[in-house]
């Protein structure tokens, strides 16, 4: 799983993200979430951050074990805009979101 992290405010944002360890969607492939977290900084262009987000609208909910970290129902990323800012930052459709500052 990658991670993404995504500044409240100004030109960019800094994603805590991992990356989706099933098939994913874009282009079928399998990603190795061994790697663990990471951090993506995306810089905002004329077109946006280039992608969008989904997951629990309600709090709470069970918790997930990562890697043997505990996280909260996670959102993640649905799609990527192509040549995008979020695709040129390496966010890939199924990254889950893990931290947003």
């Amino acid at each position: 799983m990658d991670v993404i992290g995504v500044g409240s405010g100004g030109r960019s944002k800094h994603l805590s993200t991992m990356a989706a360890t099933t098939a994913a969607r874009n282009g079928g492939g399998i990603r190795d979430a061994a790697s663990g977290p990471r951090v993506v900084t995306i810089h905002k262009t004329e077109t946006g951050f280039g992608f969008n987000v989904r997951g629990q609208v309600s709090e709470g909910g069970q918790l997930r074990s990562i890697n043997g970290e505990l996280y909260a129902p996670l959102q993640h990323v649905s799609a990527v805009l192509d040549n995008g800012a979020a695709e040129l930052a390496g966010i890939k459709k199924g990254d889950r979101i893990l931290e947003v500052n």
